[in-house]
């Protein structure tokens, strides 16, 4: 088994603390992260993503980098293991340009649409510490969180392998394996409404559940071949 980082995406709190963890943990019971990270063996770390505006997600990067350099000087040789979501796949990014300047190697690292939504980070270039690259993003046409940015969409061609990212039409929240589900009153055919600055999506209730469940079917290629689950 390799050394497993995840960090997952952005909590709907303003604050840190015990009631936003608990609020999160049901939030993200289910996200892909979260899963991969709780088959990932004794060598995983998972990590919660920040709070609302960002906070929580500097830390949780250093808290990182931290484990891992403790488990390498433990005498552990796995390959080194990262994924993320949302704000957290742009965390794990630059988790990886802090590994790059330790001379870490970054076996693989899975990317659930990346985006660029914080001040402090800079991720929208691989660095080429990283081997394997697998991100799948949402297609623009689903018109979901328009005002997020993709991030982590370059690399280092000729040392990092990332074929594409891949697009798939479903919700931001969908592509993290937290689909959206119905409220009073509305059904499955509904179409998704984010509301806030980014409003009416093309996404019914239905087809953000059934492509995040392709989603996870599509990335099962790259996370048997990388080990990233026992």
């Amino acid at each position: 088994m390799g050394i497993l980082v995840g960090i997952d995406g952005t909590g709907s709190a303003f604050l840190p603390g015990a009631g936003r963890d608990q609020e999160y943990d049901v939030a993200f019971a289910n996200s892909f992260v979260k899963r991969i990270c709780n088959a990932g063996g004794t060598n995983s770390r998972y990590f919660r993503g920040p709070v609302a505006l960002g906070g929580g997600l500097v830390p949780a990067i250093n808290d990182a980098f931290t484990f891992i350099s403790q488990t390498k000087n433990r005498g552990v040789s796995e390959p080194v293991l990262l994924t993320g979501y949302s704000r957290g796949a742009a965390g794990v990014v630059s988790l990886a340009k802090k590994l790059k300047n330790a001379r870490i190697d970054v076996q693989a690292m899975l990317l659930f649409d990346c985006v660029d939504r914080h001040l402090f980070i800079d991720a929208e270039i691989i660095p080429d510490n990283v081997k394997y690259v697998h991100h799948v993003i949402r297609d623009p046409a689903s018109s979901s969180r328009e005002s997020f940015g993709n991030d982590g969409l370059l690399y280092y061609k000729g040392k990092t392998n990332y074929p594409a990212a891949y697009k798939f039409l479903c919700t931001h929240g969908g592509m993290g394996g937290c689909p959206w589900t119905p409220g009073p009153g509305q059904l499955m055919s509904d179409l998704i409404n984010e509301g806030g600055v980014d409003g009416a999506t093309t996404i019914t209730f239905q087809q953000d559940a059934n492509v995040s469940t392709q989603i996870w079917a599509f990335c099962q290629a790259f996370i048997n071949t990388h080990g990233f689950m026992r």
